[in-house]
Formats: structure tokens, sequence, C-alpha cells
């Protein structure tokens, strides 16, 4: 599974870096035109609105991996070892619980919004709209093989770790 994982976050790695160098371009270009040429580019703010969207959307689970998600573990890091592993185990079912509402009610929405287009690219919404299901569904399978089988944790998970203690 390592050399699939590996692959895995390469690819999503590539393209949250790609999207991103996508909306700079667009962005400059956009500043350009408006402010060079006196012309406006009308797709361009869409454009990165969306791609931002499927950006956060996909590189959600890989940043949950590494322990980049804000967290209020003072009180579960008091308990002993024994209660905080179950009490991070209810979490995660609690986390799995609710991106399973997430994915049944973002696809009936998405599937609702099939007909409708965004003005300006004339894409169907549900490819929008879509990407808050994509979204869930990969956070979904980086909590549960995180927290409950406790595989594809990533060796930078302990070095991102920071307890309210140090924050303040």
């Amino acid at each position: 599974m390592s050399k699939f994982w590996r692959a895995y976050v390469a690819a999503v790695e590539t393209f949250c870096f790609a999207g991103i160098a996508a909306i700079l371009f667009v962005g400059v270009l956009q500043v350009f035109a408006r402010y060079v040429l006196d012309s406006s580019l009308f797709w361009s703010e869409e454009f990165m609105r969306y791609l931002m969207l499927w950006i956060v959307a996909v590189g959600a689970g890989i940043s949950y991996s590494r322990g980049q998600f804000l967290g209020m573990r003072m009180a579960v890091e008091k308990l002993p070892q024994g209660m905080r592993r179950k009490a991070d185990v209810v979490a995660a079912i609690c986390i799995l619980i609710f991106l399973g509402v997430i994915v049944w009610y973002g696809i009936a929405f998405s599937w609702g919004t099939r007909r409708q287009t965004a003005i300006a690219l004339g894409l169907s919404m549900f490819w929008i709209h879509i990407s808050v299901v994509v979204g869930a569904l990969l956070l979904a399978v980086h909590v549960a093989l995180n927290e409950l089988f406790g595989v594809a944790r990533s060796s930078a998970r302990a070095e991102h770790l920071m307890g309210a203690e140090e924050a303040l």
C-alpha cells in the first residue's frame, strides 16, 4: 500500500500545486487585461472560485493525515493513553457519520443542480457541487485510515501538532 499511497499523495499534491498555479496565472492575467488592455476576462473570477473549491476538496484529506487540521485536544491530551485512544475513535466515528451525511445530501443536491449552468463558464453546476461530495469521501478515507486503522499517517504529522498551550 505504501507505493500506492505515495502515488496518491503525489497526484493530489500535483493537482493542488497546478491548481494554485492556474489560479495565480489567471489572476495575474485578469489584472493585466483589466488595467493594461482595459478589457476584463468575464470568466476568470468564476474559474478561480470553482477551481479553489476543487483544490480544497481534493487536498483536505492529505492535510488531515499530516495533522494540519485545527484540533481542540487540550482535554483529550490530559486523559490516560487508553482513554485517549477511545476518545479518538469516538471522535473519528462522529466525523465519519457527519461526512456520510454530507455525502448523502451532497449527491442529492449535486444531482438536483445538474441542469443549471455556471454563468461565465457554461459548465453544469453538478461538476461544481460534486466537489463537496468528492472532498467528503476523500476526507472520510483519510479519517478511517488514520484514526481507525492506524495507517496512512504522514511522518510529518507529529511535527505539525500544536496544542493550545503552545499556541498561546
